[in-house]
């Protein structure tokens, strides 16, 4: 064989590997890329569930409302829970909007930009939903011993909810000093490690293509 063509030769077989390594490479990302839609649909999916938890608690204060709307205490407890309900609902729809607004498509770097300001905005819903649980679910017993028993508490066991309602304060007051410094030491060490699975996951994931497509 002549030289020119053992050159031209293994010029054509370098040509073949290099596209049989870019092939190699983009379907790995098209299944990594796939893993990551999946991982959206779930948080997805979870978002849907809470804002039919909120529509719920939504339901149930409204009712409550009307029916206790002559006890000035038990009313206050049930537009609490109503108020709980709407805010439930509203961030499980800004959070909606931010996963769809997602385009898979997009260069990476895009990608994880909206992926880390989904994860700055599920840290706000925590503070946000997550603080008002302390006096929820003391507003929601009260309301249902009315309901199902008819005592009210706030008549016959006030010590009961003064009590209760310190230990929310202390708990209020603990949770939101927690989040405040876990907030700032996840800020400075870019960790996602409070963010849901699915978020964790679509890191990794993000990261691996990446990877990819430096190599």
């Amino acid at each position: 064989m002549e030289l020119d063509e053992l050159k031209s030769a293994w010029q054509s077989l370098d040509r073949q590997l290099q596209r049989r390594t870019t092939l190699d490479m983009e379907l790995r990302i098209e299944r990594r890329l796939d893993q990551l839609r999946s991982r959206m649909r779930r948080l997805y999916w979870g978002k849907i569930a809470q804002i039919l938890f909120g529509d719920a608690l939504i339901y149930f204060g409204i009712m409550a409302s009307i029916g206790q709307r002559a006890t000035p205490h038990l009313l206050a407890c049930s537009l609490y829970m109503l108020a709980y309900g709407v805010l439930t609902v509203v961030f499980g729809g800004v959070m909606l909007g931010r996963i769809s607004g997602i385009d898979h498509s997009a260069p990476v770097l895009d990608i994880s930009r909206r992926v880390v300001a989904l994860q700055r905005a599920y840290r706000v819903e925590n503070l946000c939903l997550g603080l008002p649980w302390w006096f929820l679910w003391i507003a929601i017993f009260a309301l249902e011993m009315q309901a199902m028993v008819g005592v009210d508490l706030f008549v016959r066991a006030p010590a009961f909810l003064w009590i209760s309602g310190a230990l929310g304060v202390i708990g209020f007051i603990g949770t939101l000093a927690w989040f405040r410094r876990r907030n700032a030491r996840l800020a400075a060490d870019g960790d996602a490690s409070d963010a849901p699975r699915s978020l964790r996951e679509a890191n990794r994931i993000l990261t691996d293509i990446a990877r990819f497509e430096r190599s």
